[in-house]
């Protein structure tokens, strides 16, 4: 595994997510309190988009799809789809390094 730059560190404000590409994967970038988390930037029921929506409750996502809720900051999914489904993100590990955030693949 290799740590990549993936964003500086004033790209997004506390209690938003980003949608990046990092060495060409799609990754999500959450920030809460200034604490940086990567996670899978698409749900993994029917691959709609969860990087770029706002943070619910703090710490949570929400898909607009099916209504599936995760923890950014472990990948857990705490609120299955509304038809069932119920699977966690992928999360990946991040650091920060000159005000740069940088993610793990």
């Amino acid at each position: 595994m290799t740590f990549f730059d993936a964003m500086p560190t004033d790209w997004i404000d506390p209690g938003e997510t980003a949608a990046l590409e990092v060495d060409d994967w799609p990754v999500g970038i959450a920030n809460i309190g200034n604490e940086f988390f990567g996670f899978q930037a698409l749900c993994p029921h029917q691959g709609t988009r969860l990087a770029g929506l706002p943070l619910d409750g703090g710490c949570f996502v929400t898909c607009p799809h099916h209504s599936s809720r995760y923890d950014v900051r472990t990948g857990e999914c705490v609120k299955p789809a509304s038809d069932g489904f119920n699977q966690d993100l992928l999360t990946y590990q991040t650091r920060v390094v000159d005000d740069v955030v940088q993610v793990e693949l």
